[in-house]
Order: C-alpha cells, then sequence, then structure tokens
C-alpha cells in the first residue's frame, strides 16, 4: 500500500514514522519539501503534495484543521479513487471534521475519520503502563480493514464505529480534550473499551 502522509509537523511525522516502521511504505508531502527535516524520522521521503498524491492509494492528512479546506479545493481531482484519511480538526469550529469539505471538493475520494481522537503524546506512546490504548474511527465498511490496520500499525486498537460517524467522533475528541483539562491527567489520557 502506498501511503503519503500530507503535513510534516508533529502530528504527521508521528503517524508517518511509526507506519514506516511497521513496514508499510510512506511518503511524506509538503508544500516546501526542501525545508522539511525530520529528525525523528531519519531517511523518510519529503517532496511536493503534488508529488505525493500522484501515486498515493492513501493519504493521511495531517494539516492543521484551518487548512484542510484549501488542501481539498486544490488537490480534490488527484484524489479520485483515494482512501483519505483526516486525522485534522478544526478545533475552533462548530463542526471539527472536514466531511462536507471533502464531499465538496473530492467527491471521488473514499473519506474516512482516524487519529483525531487522541493527542500526538499517545500516537507516539500507545500503551497505558503495559495496556494498548484504544482508537475510534469512521469510514465505509470497504475500507474498514485498511483503516484498522494502519491504526494498528501506529500500535493502537482500532474501534469501528460505522460508517458516516464523523460528528461522534467530534464528541470523542472533545472528551478527550475535557479529560486532559480536569484533575492532573494532563494530555496522556486513552480510551479503552471493555467487552466480556
Amino acid at each position: 500500500m502506498s501511503i503519503a502522509v500530507i503535513g510534516t509537523g508533529r502530528i504527521g511525522s508521528t503517524l508517518g514514522r511509526a507506519l514506516r516502521r511497521a513496514g508499510l511504505e510512506v511518503v511524506y508531502g509538503s508544500r516546501d519539501p526542501e525545508a522539511v527535516t525530520l529528525a525523528s524520522d531519519p531517511g523518510a521521503e519529503v517532496v511536493t503534495v503534488e508529488q505525493a498524491l500522484s501515486n498515493a492509494k492513501t493519504v493521511v492528512l495531517a494539516v492543521p484543521g484551518t487548512e484542510v479546506e484549501g488542501f481539498l479545493a486544490k488537490h480534490g481531482a488527484a484524489l479520485d479513487g483515494v482512501l483519505l484519511v483526516d486525522a485534522a480538526n478544526k478545533i475552533t469550529e462548530p463542526v471539527i471534521h472536514s466531511a462536507a469539505e471533502a464531499a465538496q471538493h473530492a467527491p471521488g475520494a473514499r473519506y474516512a475519520r482516524a487519529f483525531n481522537t487522541l493527542g500526538v503524546e499517545n500516537l507516539e506512546e500507545p500503551e497505558y503502563e503495559g495496556v494498548q490504548g484504544d482508537l475510534f474511527f469512521s469510514c465505509a465498511e470497504q475500507d474498514e480493514d485498511t483503516v484498522a490496520g494502519l491504526i494498528a500499525a501506529v500500535g493502537l486498537r482500532p474501534i469501528y464505529l460505522g460508517p458516516g460517524q464523523w460528528t461522534l467522533l467530534d464528541e470523542v475528541l472533545k472528551i478527550w480534550y475535557t479529560l486532559t483539562l480536569v484533575g492532573e491527567r494532563g494530555r496522556r489520557v486513552g480510551f479503552k473499551v471493555l467487552t466480556d
């Protein structure tokens, strides 16, 4: 599977590094690849966004939430037939996900939502005193195995919420964020679904 991670900030580099460590083929897309140094992922390939999208079957979108619509408007045609995994959050907006923008600007993409309900600290260290954390996600049923595989490659246990659950994932993010502010937990807060 050819994966393009769009965004070389802390979230993008953390996800890309974990996916590469798991043996997946990853390329980073950046507006200015020559200015990018990924000290945490030596040997990683950083190219222009256009180059990264040209061969990708899966795109992990890890840019600031405020930049998602501009990205989709500019590159929507290049996303036809591609699985677009939206990890960005428009944290100050009433709607945190970008499903509507994806439908408008990249109608040929298969939209998925993952990696958006935990902080980067949890993506970097997905275990909590030896217990694997869970990550909730939503996508079309046809893409469940692929997205679950990406989540597992990062070290988290995938918990599928079904298709179209974008708003529910926004609410999970709000719960996570609130938990980080209350008490003395800090940002190393995770989730675990228990079954009998």
